[in-house]
């Protein structure tokens, strides 16, 4: 699915706390924020390059490698 994919803890122990994830998916390169479960994306979004099953896909995947990272 992805490549390289990194997740880095923004305002840890906060009130606040959310955390900033990028990948490389077919050659583009992705991040994001994950807070509370949502995942907002940043420039560009997957739906701009991949179709909606693949959006669906890469965000199923992205939640759940976070979620491990977390423990």
């Amino acid at each position: 699915m992805g490549k390289n994919f990194k997740v880095k803890t923004l305002f840890e122990g906060q009130f606040h706390e959310r955390y900033q994830f990028s990948l490389d998916m077919k050659g583009n390169n992705y991040g994001g924020i994950f807070n509370d479960g949502e995942i907002q994306w940043f420039h560009p979004q997957p739906n701009m390059k991949l179709e909606d099953n693949h959006v669906e896909e890469l965000e199923s995947k992205v939640h759940s490698l976070i979620t491990t990272h977390l423990g």
